[in-house]
């Protein structure tokens, strides 16, 4: 059986005639490398960075890096790395076997896209750091060219499915009003934006003698997450937060779930940001308390504990390959915005590195495809004497 090898115009280039000799549309990565055999294409290497020179070599016989990840793409399959200058497309998924192991007449391709196996993976901290999920969505958010061929940034693929509204399904549970703050008055008497700034501290522990009330925590969801106007346009509807979101699409969703607030009863609630109100999401609480708990290192579960949760339709119907990480940033910028507001009201306020989205799922009833937990945060009354030390 032969082997050989034709360049191709990269998917996306309007590029039409081309050689072998077109060396400079190559060095550029305006080209893709075709390898067959027997006239059946085997191998397609898709670069999105100026290729190297090829190893002398005939091949390693290593198996391909742990930092490699091998996805579907329609009957084929593609081998990445955000070390690798190019995607691999397995034309013939029967190759994939001798591929991975570093075996077959095809391996050298693998040994030249940097997709293969070398001790400088475990012996430097640079590559030894990361985890093949992590490495990829770096890669597939942050690097030009990667996975564009699908689509990348804001477009209109999901126009065929009708636009989520802006207003989450209102849960069964009763209403309850919550109170608002004087927002003209708190513009005379708050602290200033860098006194709240230099005096924000990551604090853990609440006094249960002492709790956080349901006024304050209506004042506090007012100030960091109401709808501040709702508007339609072509057949959308978008919002205005008191923080910014991409596309003023606003995707999430506040709960807290609430072990001791005098004043309101346990439970788990959704917060309906229209209204201003709390409505009953669910019973269950016991789980996401004690691994809030858990996570904040704390031996009493939090007086609430604040679960952010997207609606993934609202982004993703728009947005393409980016979508998650831009709900990502938008979990961050919310939770700055609580850091900021509980400290000017004197609360305390601790965002959480890890949450439970299994057990979200498992007390609210949602589907976790459509709206899963992405973000916590705990939040409570101080201590009489707080750790100035705090993060």
């Amino acid at each position: 059986m032969s082997v050989h090898e034709t360049v191709v115009p990269r998917p996306g280039t309007a590029l039409e005639r081309l050689t072998a000799a077109d060396d400079d549309l190559w060095r550029r990565g305006l080209l893709s490398l075709v390898v067959s055999r027997d006239d059946t294409p085997v191998l397609t290497l898709h670069p999105h960075a100026a290729p190297p020179p090829r190893p002398s070599h005939g091949g390693t016989g290593r198996p391909v890096s742990e930092l490699t990840v091998l996805r579907r793409v329609g009957e084929q399959y593609a081998l990445e790395s955000a070390r690798a200058w190019c995607s691999v497309r397995v034309e013939q998924p029967d190759e994939l076997p001798a591929l991975l192991t570093g075996k077959g007449d095809l391996c050298h391709y693998l040994d030249w896209a940097c997709l293969t196996a070398d001790e400088s993976e475990s012996a430097q901290l640079s590559l030894a750091q990361w985890t093949p999920h992590e490495l990829a969505f770096h890669q597939q958010t942050r690097v030009p060219g990667v996975h564009r061929d699908a689509g990348f940034g804001r477009s209109h693929w999901g126009a065929r499915f009708a636009a989520l509204p802006a207003r989450h399904e209102r849960f069964s549970g009763e209403g309850i009003e919550l109170a608002k703050p004087d927002l003209a008055e708190l513009r005379r008497s708050d602290p200033t934006v860098t006194a709240v700034l230099e005096q924000r501290r990551s604090i853990r522990e609440h006094d249960d003698g002492h709790p956080l009330t349901a006024a304050q925590l209506g004042h506090f969801l007012f100030r960091c997450a109401r709808n501040r106007w709702l508007v339609q346009r072509n057949g959308s509807e978008y919002l205005s937060r008191p923080y910014p979101a991409g596309g003023s699409a606003y995707e999430l969703e506040i709960y807290p779930v609430v072990r001791n607030v005098a004043g309101l009863d346990p439970g788990l609630y959704h917060y309906d940001p229209q209204d201003h109100m709390l409505r009953r999401a669910g019973e269950r609480t016991g789980e996401l308390l004690a691994h809030a708990a858990v996570v904040a290192g704390t031996e009493r579960q939090p007086q609430v504990l604040l679960v952010i949760a997207a609606r993934f339709g609202r982004v993703m119907r728009t947005y393409r390959g980016m979508s998650y990480a831009l709900i990502l940033k938008h979990v961050g910028v919310v939770q700055q915005v609580m850091y900021t507001v509980a400290t000017a009201m004197g609360l305390a306020v601790c965002a959480l590195g890890d949450g439970d989205a299994t057990a979200f799922a498992d007390a609210t009833g949602l589907d976790p495809m459509s709206e899963a937990s992405v973000g916590e945060l705990v939040l409570g009354s101080r201590p009489a004497r707080t750790n100035a030390g705090g993060v």
